[in-house]
Formats: structure tokens, C-alpha cells, sequence
């Protein structure tokens, strides 16, 4: 019988590091941190929560909200919204398109900055209510401090006397 060789294997671990100097940095529909690829999409939906990018790519798509929203039910609300706003680019660039062909057409971002108006009020008021929550809660905690400190020197003062 011939000798054998065993040989060691080395499992190796796999990581995928994204190259997120790609990346803008934006805002989600809650007020969170999240990251775009920075074109003039992401700019105008910035900010929008998923019903809101949903009423947009409806009428930039000529598809109802009920059937957009049937097919990307099974996925996340992040996902939905990535999808969604894919299909807008689509038809950002289908506008483009047309509009080279006849200028009487609407270009893709200016059809898209017109969609996004109310979108874009609602984000803006949605932004400031935010500010003023987080305001109040910093307020909150610096009486709260203050309070505490206050009670800590009263006992510091009983125990001295």
C-alpha cells in the first residue's frame, strides 16, 4: 500500500469589507444614520420614510402603491425602500432618455424634484420635530443633573455640620 499524505487544510475565514468611502452619509425615514450613494436620487429622497419613497416611485413607475408594496413585502423596510429607489432610478433614467429623444418630455431629476415636494415638506417638518424632542431630552437631563448635584451638596453640608 502506498504511503498516505495527509494534508492540512486551512479553513480560511472570509470578510467582506465594503469600500464605504463610496458611500454619503444620509438620514432615514426615522431620523437614523444610514449611507447612500450619493447621487441626485439619494439627495431628493433623503429623509423619506418607506410610504413616502413608495407614493414617489408609484408615480414615477405608473405602478400602484398596492403592487409595489406586494412585491417587496417579504423584505426588510431598509431593503424596500433600496429597491424602490432603484426602480425610481430606473425611471429617472427612462425620463432621460425620452427627453434627449424630445425635449418637450420632462428630464428624469426635474420630473423627480416635482414628485418629491410634499415628500420633502414632510421630511423637513418631521426633521425639525426631531430637533425639538432631542432638545427637551438634553434640557431634561441637565435640570436632572443640576438637581443631583444640588442634593449632593446639601448632604455634603448636613454631614460637615
Amino acid at each position: 500500500m502506498a504511503d498516505a499524505k495527509v494534508e492540512a487544510v486551512e479553513e480560511k475565514e472570509v470578510r467582506i469589507k465594503p469600500d464605504l468611502t463610496k458611500y454619503h452619509k444620509g438620514v432615514s425615514g426615522s431620523g437614523k444614520k444610514t449611507m447612500n450613494c450619493g447621487d441626485g436620487i439619494a439627495e431628493q429622497l433623503d429623509g423619506f420614510t418607506l410610504d413616502e419613497v413608495l407614493a414617489v416611485a408609484s408615480k414615477m413607475t405608473d405602478q400602484t402603491q398596492k403592487d409595489l408594496r406586494a412585491k417587496y413585502e417579504h423584505l426588510n423596510p431598509g431593503m424596500q425602500i433600496m429597491n424602490l429607489r432603484n426602480r425610481i432610478r430606473g425611471a429617472v433614467g427612462k425620463l432621460d432618455k425620452m427627453h434627449e429623444a424630445d425635449k418637450a418630455v420632462v428630464a428624469g431629476l426635474p420630473a423627480l424634484a416635482i414628485e418629491c415636494e410634499k415628500g420633502q415638506a414632510a421630511v423637513t417638518k418631521r426633521r425639525a420635530a426631531q430637533a425639538d424632542e432631542k432638545a427637551k431630552r438634553e434640557a431634561t437631563a441637565t435640570a436632572n443633573a443640576e438637581a443631583k448635584a444640588k442634593k449632593e451638596a446639601a448632604k455634603g453640608k448636613k454631614k460637615a455640620a
